[in-house]
């Protein structure tokens, strides 16, 4: 046989060889495939505010109040953010404050709640808090949604810097939200915000903490007949309806 053929054959056989020994040793890619999550940002979520959806595109809504007209409502992403599963499926929720404004002086705070689904994030409805609040902090307890922040008296000025501190309760229900602040904290808040004052007073066995004093008889029994309980003192001449003080008739 030609011996240049020989050395041919000869160097092709040791390519290969050597070929077969590179793929053989070559590690295998033991790393995970990694599926694609869908992304969960509460910032870029539709919420119903007022009634209406709004859509948040990185935190911010713009809308024409009408076609054409130069005054807008912007919705924006306030924060105070904070996380848990609020609706008890399994997933990752998040409940936060925004804002709304409609081009007068007001700006508008509300809660709202970015549930995670599988999809991304389902909006709630967004619950009003007031107008100009100054907001403090957003906690959970007990697998409820607590809202603390500072308002103003009723009749003060919004100049006035928010000095009286309210606590209110939310919660998810089914895909709703809903305030659920226990009615004897909402009626002492109430109290404070229309200028009155907590005390305690004798009232007959039948009434609960702040009692209507508008309506005669809630704490007139007898001593034998009556307990302590918390009143809202709104001062001379007028009396608290369970909702705020009005002037005594």
């Amino acid at each position: 046989m030609d011996m240049s053929k020989i050395i041919i054959a000869f160097v092709i056989i040791a390519v290969v060889g050597v070929g077969y020994w590179v793929y053989q040793s070559k590690p295998e890619n033991t790393e995970p495939v990694e599926e694609e999550n869908t992304v969960f940002d509460s910032r870029n979520c539709t919420y119903v505010v007022e009634g209406k959806d709004v859509t948040l595109m990185n935190g911010y809504s713009e809308e024409e109040i009408v076609p054409g007209s130069a005054s807008k409502i912007i919705t924006q992403y306030f924060g105070n953010e904070v996380s848990g599963d609020f609706n008890g499926d399994g997933l990752a929720d998040t409940a936060f404050i925004l804002t709304q404004n409609s081009g007068g002086s007001g700006t508008f705070y509300y809660v709202a709640v970015a549930l995670g689904t599988d999809d991304g994030c389902k909006g709630t409805n967004a619950i009003l808090l007031g107008d100009r609040i100054a907001p403090q902090t957003t906690e959970v307890r007990n697998g409820e949604i607590v809202v603390n922040y500072a308002d103003r008296k009723i009749g003060e000025p919004m100049t006035a810097q928010p000095s009286i501190g309210i606590s209110r309760e939310f919660a998810i229900e089914g895909s709703k939200l809903k305030e659920v602040t226990p009615e004897a904290a909402r009626k002492e808040q109430s109290c404070l915000v229309w200028g009155g004052s907590i005390d305690t007073s004798l009232c007959c066995l039948s009434a609960e903490d702040f009692p209507n004093t508008c309506l005669i008889g809630a704490c007139g029994c007898s001593a034998d007949n009556s307990h302590e309980v918390k009143v809202c003192d709104c001062g001379p001449g007028k009396c608290f309806d369970g909702k705020g003080c009005s002037a005594l008739r």
